[in-house]
């Protein structure tokens, strides 16, 4: 039965992933605080490293107040959180799927890293999300060819114990929120094997993404992180 790990895994979009997954057919480890911190070496040493998918969904918002009047630590938590734990959960894995020449890490994103969202999205979820874009579209170059594939996936707003503190969740109608499914649906499919040309890209949880692979092809740059100098 192929392996997946899913952070973050307690509640909202990382259980919805995790169930998606167990339903086709993995055997999923579900890593979340108190029994792993992603941030921390020695507790993603305690998780799997003969893995076929790895999904990097654990995340966390992080003071809602102007930059200026910031807590550092707190700054600081998230980036270590939302990117750091990222990078240590993927680098525990890496080395086995790149032996086997086969798996999946699929990067919980946010539109918030190319996006600016005043008001809604404290600047260090915004910086994390942004250099969690880099990483994955940096990685996918580093293992082009190997059989390991990186993608980034984007819930779009979803209303999780996370989203709920953002000023406007209040007002916001229930139409304006996706359920946690779609994001659970996308990723299921990206790690079936028949979406591999997304490899280093943004996807967004409601693309179509047959539409996507014909966008891509028609524009290899499409939803890839660069800059016109």
């Amino acid at each position: 039965m192929p392996v997946a790990v899913v952070t973050g895994a307690a509640g909202g979009i990382g259980s919805a992933i995790a169930a998606a997954l167990a339903v086709g057919g993995y055997d999923v480890v579900g890593a979340d605080l108190p029994e792993v911190d992603v941030r921390d070496p020695a507790s993603v040493a305690t998780l799997p490293t003969e893995v076929d998918v790895l999904v990097n969904c654990a995340g966390i918002y992080g003071e809602r107040v102007p930059f200026a009047w910031s807590d550092p630590d707190a700054w600081w938590q998230v980036i270590s959180t939302n990117l750091r734990g990222a990078a240590l959960c993927t680098r525990h894995v890496l080395p086995t799927m790149l032996a086997r020449g086969r798996g999946y890490v699929v990067n919980i994103n946010s539109r918030a890293a190319v996006w600016d969202d005043p008001g809604t999205s404290s600047v260090a979820y915004s910086v994390s999300k942004a250099a969690l874009a880099r990483f994955t579209s940096a990685l996918a170059g580093e293992v082009a060819g190997t059989g390991v594939i990186v993608v980034d996936l984007s819930p779009g707003p979803v209303l999780t114990g996370m989203t709920s503190s953002r000023p406007d969740a209040a007002s916001r109608p229930a139409s304006a929120w996706l359920p946690p499914t779609l994001a659970a649906d996308k990723v299921v499919q990206l790690v079936a094997g028949g979406y591999d040309t997304l490899h280093g890209r943004f996807v967004h949880a409601p693309d179509d993404l047959d539409e996507l692979v014909a966008r891509v092809a028609a524009d290899p740059t499409a939803r890839r992180l660069s800059l016109d100098l």
